[in-house]
């Protein structure tokens, strides 16, 4: 844009008040009906949805830990098929971390951070919307087949040989290894978004030594996902390589 151009872009102190409002709402307020649910962009609503949907995965993983403490109360008990308990134990796990602890933790982030900074909306809001769509989509797969009685049967942490083709036959582990594809895509583009947040949209004279202590937590917690997440991806990549390519990495 030249400086001509630029000399006719008004800024907000540049516009009535009457007009500043009316555009502001038409920016920032959702449109109403099914497409304005869909395609939300405000980072609160969001948040409340990432925040709600957690804590249904947590009842859920709840439920399947009651149910394994049934079937360990008494010796020989006939509660759960051994089949049954370890999907059941490998669908707790992956529940509670992939599924609540960390959605849980980056939506806090995503509601009370723009706040804390004085931005109208977290960074990338449209990629906030999508990971929130993405974490949906991968835990409700995950939970789809516990229902067909085909979940994943590998444990917590579906390490290899147990998850491997040799041990490991049919779909189970695939379908693990790509519900945390979609849960890994989600954490990142939330902990990215937090961290461009925090440096690049903070309001004016709000410098780091100036933040909340809460700010910079979620700020840690960000960082520490972006190192932690890709990791966990080139792993189940590796994985589903093994499985399915008859690749010999892990």
């Amino acid at each position: 844009m030249t400086k001509k151009q630029d000399a006719h872009v008004p800024l907000d102190v540049d516009l009535p008040d009457a007009e500043l409002e009316h555009r502001l709402r038409q920016t920032w307020t959702t449109r109403p009906g099914f497409w304005g649910m869909i395609a939300v962009v405000d980072h609160k609503l969001v948040a409340r949805r990432y925040i709600v949907t957690a804590f249904l995965f947590l009842i859920l993983g709840g439920l399947l830990a009651m149910a394994m403490r049934l079937q360990l109360a008494r010796p020989e008990a006939r509660f759960i098929s051994p089949d049954r308990y370890n999907q059941i134990f490998t669908m707790h796990g992956t529940t509670m971390m992939f599924l609540f602890a960390v959605p849980v933790m980056e939506a806090m982030a995503a509601y009370f951070v723009p706040l804390m900074v004085g931005t109208r909306n977290i960074a990338f809001p449209r990629l906030n919307a999508f990971s929130y769509w993405m974490f949906l989509f991968g835990g409700l797969l995950l939970w789809v087949a516990f229902a067909l009685d085909s979940a994943p049967d590998v444990g917590w942490f579906a390490y290899v040989p147990l998850a491997g083709p040799q041990y490991g036959p049919g779909k189970r582990a695939d379908l693990w290894a790509q519900m945390i594809t979609f849960t890994e895509v989600a954490a990142l583009s939330v902990a990215v978004e937090i961290v461009v947040t925090v440096f690049k949209q903070r309001a004016p004279g709000m410098s780091l030594d100036r933040i909340p202590v809460f700010v910079w937590a979620m700020l840690v917690m960000a960082f520490l996902v972006i190192m932690a997440m890709p990791a966990i991806m080139f792993s189940s990549t590796t994985l589903i390589l093994d499985r399915l390519g008859g690749h010999a990495f892990l």
